[in-house]
Parts: structure tokens; C-alpha cells; sequence
């Protein structure tokens, strides 16, 4: 028997309103959607569905997970309009949740989203990015690159790793590439 991956009803969902001078973090808390799967979420991204091309269009700054929420980075906006704002959220397990969210800008002043604090490549940096003693952010690109030497492994007997084949890895050079940063 074949499953069609679940798919979920979307609901009215309004954030508080907000003035165009204002950036705010918004968030959605997919719990409810999750409970009783073991599942988190994973990745966020967000769009604005009727943003127009102007300058003073509402716009993300940033996403990020913080406190197991979806959270949103917005500033700007057209005043005396209502936003839509989709997000678009991927579990660990791999469900896609995808959930329009409205927004109301304040009447006022029309103004461009303030800028956040980035990297040197213009990336937004959200503030639950980990800082390194040096106050730099940590970051990884996509498949980062590790060169790992063996030298300094050895099994739990104390001799040196081998290869399934039994050659002593001892000295040699290995290249990792993952997504992943464990800490621990």
C-alpha cells in the first residue's frame, strides 16, 4: 500500500501588527502539528507572498530556529496594508509545513527594513548564531571541508586504526564533508 506524504490544513494565522520603521522577530510554533511524531524542525525559510518590488515592501531579514520556534526577521512595509507572509518549515523527518501568515502595517511613515548585523558575504546573522571567543560568528558553508589526519587515533587497544582491508591508516589523510556541527 502506497502513503502519500501528510499534508496539513492551513489556518488563519494573524501576527501582531506592525509599524513600518519597526523590525520584529515573529514566530510559529509547529508543536502542535508535531506532537506525538519525535520530530523538530530543522530548517525555516520565509517569502513575502505580496510584496510588490518596492523598497518599502515588507521583507525578511532573517530566519532562524530559536527555542524550537520558527522564527522570522521582518522590517518595513507599506503602511495601511496587510502582508502575507509564507513560511515554510522542514522537520528533521522531513515534512513540509508550509503555513501563510498575515501581518498589518500601521499607518504612517512608509520606510525600508533597517539593516541587521552580516557577515562579510551580506548573510544575516540571527542572534542565536554562536560567537567564537574571538567575536567572530561561527559559520559553515554548505559541505564544509575538513582535512582529518589519523596520526593521533588509535583503537581502543591502543594500536593504530587499519582499513577494513587491515593497511595501517597511520599517517594518512582523509577529507570529511558534512552539514553537521556536533558540539559537545
Amino acid at each position: 500500500m502506497l502513503r502519500s506524504a501528510p499534508t496539513y490544513p492551513s489556518s488563519l494565522l494573524v501576527w501582531p501588527k506592525k509599524n513600518s520603521a519597526e523590525n520584529f522577530d515573529f514566530s510559529l510554533d509547529a508543536s502542535e502539528v508535531l506532537r506525538g511524531t519525535n520530530d523538530y524542525i530543522a530548517h525555516v525559510s520565509a517569502s513575502v507572498t505580496t510584496a510588490q518590488g518596492l523598497s518599502t515592501d515588507i521583507s525578511v531579514s532573517w530566519c532562524s530556529i530559536v527555542n524550537g520556534l520558527a522564527c522570522v526577521f521582518l522590517g518595513g512595509g507599506e503602511p495601511g496594508t496587510t502582508q502575507t507572509v509564507n513560511l515554510e518549515i522542514t522537520t528533521q523527518q522531513g515534512r513540509v509545513i508550509s503555513q501563510d501568515v498575515f501581518i498589518a502595517i500601521v499607518s504612517g511613515v512608509a520606510s525600508a527594513a533597517k539593516p541587521v548585523p552580516a557577515l562579510s558575504d551580506g548573510t544575516p546573522v540571527p542572534p542565536n548564531a554562536l560567537r567564537l571567543p574571538d567575536k567572530s560568528i561561527l559559520a559553515l558553508d554548505s559541505s564544509h571541508t575538513n582535512q582529518i589526519s589519523l596520526d593521533r587515533l588509535l583503537s581502543t587497544d591502543g594500536t593504530h586504526l587499519t582499513s577494513s582491508s587491515g593497511v595501517d591508516l597511520l599517517n594518512q589523510i582523509f577529507q570529511t564533508r558534512t552539514d553537521v556541527l556536533l558540539i559537545a
